[in-house]
């Protein structure tokens, strides 16, 4: 007997790293003939990338409370806000969306519902229609359990010197600086809000952090859904657009294989002039070529701030000796980083682009700008070993509040030499990041890992949906 192929309605949250792997999911699950909605609001909803035109994918939009919060027509992403008053405004106007959603599932009934876990009151929206619910985390599972960890164990943080060792996690994890007094409070809700669902749908794949899933599952009692890298699944199937006429790959195509570093930070990560001006002089004398992608923390008008932030004279130097290109509008990072010619990624650490690396075979050069990102960056140094740390100074949570004190040149220049010199630690790095896209590239075939755990996903909610009765609230 055939079955019916299921409703789902998504819920992204409105940051570009939330936003984008979860309509990568929306577009798995289209590919696999379920029905799928998206639920966002009309800003965000001309953000979403849907050129496969998939008829079982569909887009609800709903008003966004911009005048009851205070913000501006049209700012509804994290990406368009300049300051933490601001984002702070986007993440109560998160909030008060509850009742719109609530009225679009009585006229429109899923079989699931799945809601990135920043909607932390999806836990209560799904028990009042008896919906299945799975929470979506972009983050690594990992991350969550440090999460737990330090909320057992809060005299980790007593002191205000470190290093900070977090026990009761399968491996040695020593963070050399504390995070601000209120991160954990900041993160615990999200953990919380899983409370009652099916588990958590991981950006990721199963094998970069499969000793944690395990633990979570140990401590929660929640399964835990690898199901990526999305991006890496979506573009078995969906044509990716190939550009090749970017003048950063044409002086790519000039480089020796694997002599160029890649600097990117983000769309969040907002780096002060004085940081700037200090990776800039660590890449100059580190004396490997470079391909740098700026972007320039802006004022409340949209203006890129006047202070100095590029040494005298950086980039004629660096361009008349063919040592560096300075990027300060949006540059192919897919592309640079499959390119043959660059050997490493100096990077925030955020999730996308650690998964991006990953998939090129990339090691990594860890400087993690705000949040979770100190996280990965562990992920990536002291439980996997394909990168080197450049390290931090202060952790912070928010990107619009950047870190009062800069990493230094020298420390940036030290990093960059250890990966980028060569010598037997290069070669074992190197060889771990080829290792881990491997895994990644067998995880997303059929057969591999996360193609499977999308097909157990299915077949749960359908034999969920067989014997649902009729969703009404309560």
């Amino acid at each position: 007997m055939a079955v019916s192929p299921l409703k789902i309605h998504l819920l992204p949250y409105y940051a570009r790293g939330h936003q984008i792997p979860l309509v990568h999911l929306a577009r798995l699950l289209a590919s696999r003939r379920q029905h799928v909605t998206i639920i966002t609001t009309p800003s965000n909803a001309r953000l979403i990338d849907n050129s496969s035109d998939d008829h079982r994918i569909s887009i609800h939009t709903i008003n966004f409370p911009a005048e009851q919060v205070g913000l501006p027509p049209g700012v509804e992403n994290f990406s368009d806000v300049a300051d933490n008053p601001a984002a702070v405004k986007l993440t109560i106007a998160s909030h008060l969306i509850q009742q719109q959603v609530e009225s679009f599932i009585e006229q429109s009934p899923p079989d699931a519902l799945i809601a990135d876990i920043m909607f932390t009151w999806s836990e209560a929206t799904a028990r009042r229609f008896k919906i299945p619910r799975l929470t979506f985390n972009p983050l690594l599972i990992f991350d969550m359990c440090v999460v737990e960890a330090i909320r057992a164990h809060p005299e980790i943080f007593e002191s205000d010197t470190g290093p900070y060792t977090i026990p009761g996690l399968p491996h040695t994890i020593t963070f050399p600086v504390k995070p601000m007094a209120t991160f954990n409070k900041v993160m615990e809700p999200t953990v919380d809000a899983e409370k009652d669902s099916l588990g958590v749908i991981v950006n990721s794949f199963k094998e970069l952090d499969a000793e944690y899933a395990e633990h979570y599952e140990k401590i929660t009692g929640r399964r835990v859904w690898h199901i990526g890298p999305t991006d890496l699944m979506v573009h078995k199937t969906v044509p990716r657009s190939i550009d090749g006429k970017h003048e950063c790959l044409k002086w790519l195509s000039t480089k020796k294989n694997s002599s160029v570093v890649y600097v990117a930070f983000g769309t969040l990560c907002r780096l002060t002039d004085n940081q700037l001006y200090e990776l800039a002089l660590g890449l100059e004398r580190s004396g490997h070529p470079f391909v740098w992608v700026v972007s320039r923390h802006k004022n409340k008008k949209g203006e890129e701030s006047e202070g100095k932030w590029l040494p005298e004279g950086f980039e004629e130097r660096m361009r008349e000796e063919g040592r560096g290109i300075v990027i300060t509008e949006w540059a192919p990072q897919t592309l640079i980083l499959n390119h043959a010619a660059v050997g490493a990624f100096l990077t925030h650490c955020g999730t996308n682009s650690l998964n991006e690396s990953i998939a090129a075979g990339i090691p990594m050069i860890t400087m993690p700008g705000f949040g979770d990102q100190y996280f990965i960056e562990k992920v990536i140094s002291e439980v996997h070993g394909f990168g080197v740390e450049v390290g931090v100074v202060e952790w912070i949570i928010s990107p619009y509040e950047p870190p009062k004190e800069v990493v230094g040149a020298e420390r940036i220049e030290k990093a960059v030499k250890r990966l980028m010199d060569g010598g037997y630690e290069a070669e074992k790095i190197r060889a771990k990041a080829k290792e881990m896209q491997a895994k990644a590239l067998k995880a997303v075939e059929e057969g591999g890992s996360s193609h499977n755990t999308l097909t157990e996903l299915i077949d749960q909610l359908q034999e969920l949906s067989a014997f649902k009765v009729p969703a009404t609230a309560t």
